[in-house]
Order: structure tokens, then C-alpha cells, then sequence
């Protein structure tokens, strides 16, 4: 082959790869050891990684470090964790480290978080230009790592994005038992299926006895005139104040449909006020909802 066709090959790389491309891609395109090295020497091409290089007319970004970590790797290389759910777009920022799970033994690299596992065929696939473990198995993945209330963040996430199914999720979990992170994901997984209204209700229910919050009953009837009676899930009859208990976002939408409308309308017009709350937040930031309720039972009181 000669270089202009070589080069024409390697461009479709680079271009494909954010600026990266490995010894192996080069020498397939028909590039010869002389003229990589020259290119190599004149600082034309940049080592990314073992067997790799960054064109220097390409900035280094998150994308080339995750790319050039994966080429350097090489065979079996798949990308998983929350390095996977950055490439998927089911993560907001790119982790310090790229992880990367390879079934052979592999020598260790500058930035990169090896594991030595055999991902299944069933849980990984392609994803621009790379081999990355599939959604599902990526977000359980990414969850399990991230603990409890912040791999919560990325399930609803990426369930409210309808990025992954729970069938899907349940699925890929089932294929991973017994691995490391199993037990937080089924239990996450628990939460995602509705158990996180029914854990947002119980710590809720604590966080108002601990703060001393009184005066309120769970799950009371509310007789409202022109429509009916309304179940609401934490009542301050004397304020007049429904506290609305929220699981995940993911359930939000269903929920909104059954509850909201008419229903909020006539609990206005009977002079009550809904204020809501979320798992996220009970657990995330309990002194912003007990503050939040502390100054609206205040305000209502003195309006009365």
C-alpha cells in the first residue's frame, strides 16, 4: 500500500478515534516501522499508552485518554464501570481513571484501572468504536460502585431517560450473581421496581420524629368538597399541609398522573398546601427538607 493510502486509512482512525491510533492499526494500514518512527521522533505522533499514539494535531481529551487506554490493552479489552457510563452518556464526568476489565493478565497502566474478569457476550457490545459493556450492565455496574445513594442517582437516571428497562436491568443482574457490587445493585434494583417511595416514606417519618416535627398523621384522609376524599401521605391538619412523598423520578411521571391535577386543584381550593419531598433528597439532604418544612408549618401557622 502505498503512504498516500496508508495515511488516507490511518486519517479514518484518527478521526473516528479522537485522535488516537495504535501500532497495530498503523502497521495494518500499510505503514511502514521507518516512517512511524520518523513521525515518532519528530514528535509528529505522540505515545498515548503502550502501542499507541495521540496525533499532535489533536488535543488530549477525556475521550483520547479512554480510547487510547482501551487500544493499549488491546485484545479483550472492555470498557465497564463508570468509565462505561461516561462513554454511554449515563454519567456526567469522566473518571480520574479509565476501568477496563480484561480476562488475561495484563502489565499495569498509567491511568488505568484494570480488573481481571471475563465479561459475558450477553453484557457487552460495541459503543463508538469501542467494546463496552452493555447498557444495563453498565449501569449496574457503574451503581454498584458509586454506594447506595449515589448509584440510586445514576439507575433513576438512566430509567427516567429511558435508557435502560427494569426487565433489562433485572436481567443483567441475574448474569452477574454472586459477582462483587451483586448486593447493593439488588437491592438498588428493589428500589428501582418501588421500594424507594416505601424507604422515602420510613425515613421521612424519622427525620420529622427526630427534628421534633409534631402534630401530623401518615397516609390520612382528606375530605375535600366537589371531589371526593384524597389520600395524603403526611397530613398537618391544624397548618393545612400535605407533604407529598416522592420515590425516584422514575415513578414520578405515573405518579403525578394518578395524584396531581383535579386532585392538587382541590386541595387548593380548600385552602391546603401540598409541599413535596424525594428519596433523593431524604437522603441526600435531610436538612434542607426539615428546614424547609419547619419554615412552612411557621408560615402557615401565623396566616391562620
Amino acid at each position: 500500500m502505498s503512504t498516500s493510502s496508508a495515511d488516507a486509512a490511518i486519517r479514518r482512525h484518527v478521526r473516528a478515534q479522537h485522535g488516537v491510533v495504535s501500532l497495530g492499526q498503523a502497521r495494518a494500514a500499510g505503514l511502514s516501522d521507518e516512517t512511524l518512527r520518523r513521525r515518532v521522533a519528530s514528535r509528529a505522533w505522540l505515545p498515548a499508552g503502550p502501542r499507541v499514539f495521540l496525533v499532535a494535531e489533536h488535543e488530549e481529551t477525556p475521550a483520547s485518554r479512554t480510547v487510547a487506554a482501551v487500544l493499549s490493552v488491546g485484545e479483550g479489552a472492555v470498557l465497564v464501570g463508570l468509565s462505561a457510563a461516561w462513554w454511554w452518556d449515563l454519567y456526567e464526568r469522566p473518571p480520574a481513571l479509565v476501568d477496563i476489565a480484561v480476562a488475561r493478565q495484563v502489565r499495569p497502566r498509567d491511568g488505568v484501572r484494570l480488573q481481571r474478569r471475563d465479561i459475558s457476550p450477553a453484557d457487552r457490545t460495541r459503543c463508538r468504536r469501542l467494546t463496552v459493556t452493555c447498557r444495563p450492565a453498565t449501569v449496574l455496574d457503574a451503581a454498584a460502585g458509586l454506594g447506595l445513594q449515589h448509584g440510586a442517582r445514576v439507575m433513576d437516571n438512566a430509567l427516567l431517560r429511558r435508557r435502560v428497562t427494569l426487565p433489562a436491568l433485572r436481567e443483567a443482574h441475574h448474569r452477574g450473581l454472586g459477582r462483587r457490587g451483586a448486593p447493593l445493585a439488588g437491592k438498588l434494583l428493589v428500589m428501582a421496581g418501588g421500594g424507594a417511595r416505601s424507604e422515602a416514606e420510613r425515613r421521612a417519618h424519622r427525620l420529622m420524629r427526630d427534628g421534633g416535627i409534631v402534630g401530623w398523621t401518615a397516609n390520612t384522609e382528606i375530605v375535600l368538597p366537589g371531589f371526593g376524599r384524597a389520600l395524603g401521605d403526611v397530613v398537618f391538619a391544624e397548618e393545612k399541609v400535605v407533604l407529598e412523598i416522592d420515590g425516584w423520578a422514575y415513578h414520578r411521571g405515573q405518579r403525578a398522573f394518578l395524584l396531581d391535577g383535579p386532585r392538587q386543584s382541590a386541595l387548593a381550593a380548600a385552602g391546603w398546601l401540598v409541599l413535596r419531598t424525594h428519596w433523593h433528597e431524604l437522603t441526600g439532604d435531610p436538612d434542607t427538607f426539615l428546614s424547609t418544612l419547619r419554615r412552612t408549618l411557621a408560615a402557615r401557622s401565623r396566616s391562620r
